[in-house]
């Protein structure tokens, strides 16, 4: 099951050693790591993105704006402060719809993430919860989850149902106008249809975008699974078939 993960620990040493657990349950099989990130509470309330060399062993997919923006969101009001090599991070808030990650949710992180504490984020799938949780709570880490979930009304979708509507109640309130009055609503008309192009655009964009990301994580895990055998073979192939599957589901949906 695909998720994202916030795991907060009182200072940088010990946040580094969460990036170890999952490395090292990534190469077991028990999990599936991408795009991590390291980030800093500062005492202004803004997050710090920590650059580290031990990031490049994971698998990035693309998929980091969602990462990225659950960043910034953690960053409150004053948002992130970002390292030179992680400015390519931070997405839109859309991400988050897509990401299933809600106001409820960062504020739960938000609360045990204060001044000085430091959180590994990272887009992750795992079966089980228990061999995640049970090594970071070893070492004093407090560990947030949420399920990505597939939101089936995103801020595009709701822009481009509007526009129709509008557009719609323009060209009935047309049909019944004075001649001085057509000039001004087929003006407001084509203002709308280029805004509807556009939202359509928008999501036609995501939506290769999330084929893209999805892609890449089963590339990723097909290379694992080609390097390894027995039961971590077993699980990253069947970590394989249920992203395929779950984007199957999701794509009839859409």
């Amino acid at each position: 099951m695909e998720k994202m993960i916030v795991v907060v620990f009182d200072n940088e040493p010990k946040a580094l050693d969460g990036l170890h657990i999952l490395r090292e349950l990534d190469r077991e099989g028990e999990i599936s790591v991408y795009d991590p990130r390291i980030v800093a509470k500062l005492p202004s309330g803004a997050v710090r993105v920590i650059d580290n060399p031990d990031l490049s062993s994971f698998a990035m997919t693309g998929g980091g704006t969602a990462v990225g923006a659950l960043v910034g969101l953690l960053g409150g009001p004053v948002g992130a402060l970002v390292g030179a090599t992680a400015g390519a991070m931070l997405g839109s808030i859309g991400d988050m719809e897509l990401a299933g990650v809600t106001d409820e949710f960062v504020n739960d992180v938000s609360k045990v993430l204060t001044p000085g504490k430091v959180a590994v984020v990272a887009d992750i799938v795992e079966e089980w919860v228990t061999p995640l949780d049970t090594r970071m709570e070893g070492i004093g880490g407090v560990v947030f989850r949420r399920t990505r979930t597939f939101v089936e009304t995103t801020q595009d979708d709701r822009d481009e149902a509007a526009h129709r509507a509008e557009m719609e109640q323009l060209k009935s309130e047309r049909a019944q106008a004075k001649k001085d009055r057509l000039e001004k609503i087929d003006a407001k008309i084509d203002h709308l249809r280029a805004k509807l192009e556009s939202a359509i655009e928008r999501s036609r964009v995501k939506m290769r975008q999330r084929q893209q990301q999805r892609e890449a994580k089963i590339q990723a895990l097909q290379a694992k699974a080609d390097q390894s055998s027995g039961e971590i073979r077993r699980r990253q192939e069947a970590r394989i078939a249920e992203i395929r599957r779950d984007y199957a589901q999701k794509a009839a949906v859409r």
